[in-house]
C-alpha cells in the first residue's frame, strides 16, 4: 500500500513539473479573452437654441415688384393703387407706395422664427378716399402668400389705423389704462401690461393673442395665431421703425 501511495505521488510530481513553474497561471487569461471587457457607448447631445424673431430685413416684400417706380405725388399713388382694387377695399400696395401715403406708420423690426414673406395693403373707403380703420395692413407668413391656408401659414396680421384721439388719452399723465377701452372686442382674457414703457392691450381668443398699443397718432394692433409665442409679439411692439426706412433699405 505504500508503495502505491508513493507511485501515485510520484506521477502527480511529474505531471505537475510537465506543466512548467506555474501550471495554473493562464486560467485568468484564457477567460477573459473570451470574455472581454465591457463596452461602453457614450452619446454626446449638443444644445441648440432656436431664435424667437428674426430681423425683418430678411423677409420678402411679396408685392414690391407691382410698379417699379413710385410717384411722389401721395393724390397720383392714391389713385393708382385704388384703380386696380379689383372689388375688395383692401389692395395690394408696395411698402413704398405705403410709405409715400402714410409715411409715419412704423412697422416691426424683427417677426418670429420662421417668418418669410410679408403682404401689403392699403384699405379704401368705398368712396375711394383712404380709411381711417385701418389705413394699412400687413401679413407675415411662413411661406409663399396665399398657396396655403392663412391658418397655417399666415402668423401674423397687423393692422394700423388712425387713432390720434385715443391716443392722446392713453399718453396723458395718469391716464386710466384698463380693459374697458375694448370692451366690445370678442375676447376671452384681456390683461393690461407694459412693454418697455409702452402700454399694451392682451386680448386672447381661441384662435390667438392680439396685443394693441399706440404710437404717434396711430393704434397698432397685432394678431398673432396661437402657435406664436407672445415673447416674439412683444418684440415685435418694442422693435418699430418707419416703413420709409425699410422701403429705402430695399432700394
Amino acid at each position: 500500500m505504500r508503495h502505491r501511495a508513493g507511485t501515485a505521488a510520484l506521477v502527480a510530481t511529474i505531471l505537475l513539473v510537465a506543466c512548467g513553474d506555474a501550471p495554473l497561471g493562464s486560467l485568468g487569461q484564457r477567460s477573459s479573452g473570451w470574455i472581454g471587457e465591457p463596452t461602453v457607448i457614450t452619446t454626446t447631445t449638443v444644445p441648440t437654441t432656436v431664435p424667437v424673431v428674426i430681423s425683418t430685413n430678411l423677409l420678402k416684400w411679396f408685392n414690391d415688384e407691382i410698379t417699379e417706380e413710385v410717384p411722389e405725388d401721395p393724390e397720383t399713388v392714391k389713385d393708382a393703387i385704388f384703380a386696380r382694387r379689383g372689388g375688395d377695399l383692401f389692395v395690394q400696395a408696395s411698402r413704398a407706395e405705403i410709405a409715400v401715403l402714410v409715411p409715419d406708420i412704423k412697422f416691426p423690426s424683427s417677426t418670429p422664427y420662421l417668418s418669410e414673406y410679408v403682404t401689403s395693403q392699403i384699405v379704401f373707403d368705398n368712396d375711394g378716399n383712404l380709411s381711417a380703420d385701418p389705413v394699412a395692413a400687413f401679413g407675415i407668413w411662413s411661406s409663399e402668400p396665399y398657396t396655403r391656408s392663412r391658418s397655417v401659414a399666415q402668423l401674423i396680421i397687423l393692422r394700423i389705423s388712425e387713432d390720434p384721439t385715443a391716443a392722446a388719452e392713453v399718453a396723458e399723465p395718469g391716464a386710466e389704462i384698463s380693459c374697458g377701452r375694448f370692451s366690445e372686442r370678442t375676447t376671452e382674457v384681456c390683461a393690461v401690461t407694459t412693454v418697455e414703457g409702452t402700454p399694451v392691450w392682451s386680448l386672447v381668443a381661441s384662435n390667438g393673442t392680439t396685443l394693441i398699443w399706440f404710437d404717434g397718432d396711430y393704434r397698432y394692433e397685432l394678431f398673432g395665431r396661437t402657435f406664436v409665442s407672445e415673447a416674439a409679439l412683444q418684440r415685435m411692439v418694442v422693435g418699430l421703425v418707419p416703413l420709409a426706412e425699410l422701403a429705402d433699405i430695399s432700394e
